[in-house]
């Protein structure tokens, strides 16, 4: 029999053990459960009767534009203010997500970047009915007598109570949705 020096090259190539080349799967990594998405929301903008009455202006301004007889450049800049104040109702998004580090919202296209509250910041958080006219005066980011408001329609919020004293209500489409990830902190109330 031949030692371990003396055998072929052949031999040596036949026995190799490929193991360390597979990946083994009784080992695998996980990653950090703070990096878990808990609850994600995007609620675009779109209220019927908001539509409904800037149509019925941009017609208005439409059919007084060609009965008064006004001149092209001035009905051409009114009809782009109109189009360009569709388009940015159109754009308008509250994006809202709830994890590990805290709750993050950003209304497009008036936040560049995500706005974060950690939770080490609040003092309590809940989901809430309120009335959008009543205590912000209305939709989007708004502020009132109850605090400040980033919403983009619809009757219930997350609202946070920080620290500081300052209150935030971030507006939910998904308001049993929201409560059940939110009973999984401890600053629920």
């Amino acid at each position: 029999m031949a030692t371990p020096d003396q055998r072929s090259s052949r031999q040596v190539l036949k026995e190799f053990d490929d193991s360390i080349f597979k990946p083994r799967l009784d080992n695998k990594l996980e990653l950090p459960s703070d990096q878990e998405i808990v609850y994600e929301e995007v609620q675009p903008f779109d209220q019927l009767w908001i539509w409904i009455l800037v149509s019925f202006e941009f017609a208005v301004m439409v059919i007084t534009f060609l009965i008064v007889g006004l001149p092209l450049w001035t009905s051409a800049f009114g009809l782009l203010a109109m189009t360009l104040t569709m388009a940015l109702l159109g754009s308008l998004k509250l994006y809202s997500r709830i994890d590990a580090t805290g709750v993050h919202y950003c209304m497009i296209p008036f936040h560049f970047k995500e706005r974060t509250v950690p939770w080490e910041e609040m003092d309590q958080i809940q989901v809430r009915q309120y009335s959008a006219i009543k205590e912000y005066g209305g939709w989007g980011i708004r502020y009132g007598r109850s605090g400040r408001a980033v919403n983009v329609g619809g009757q219930y919020g997350i609202q946070i109570v920080k620290k500081d004293g300052k209150h935030l209500l971030i507006g939910t489409q998904r308001p049993e949705e929201a409560a059940r990830h939110l009973a999984r902190h401890p600053l629920l109330v």
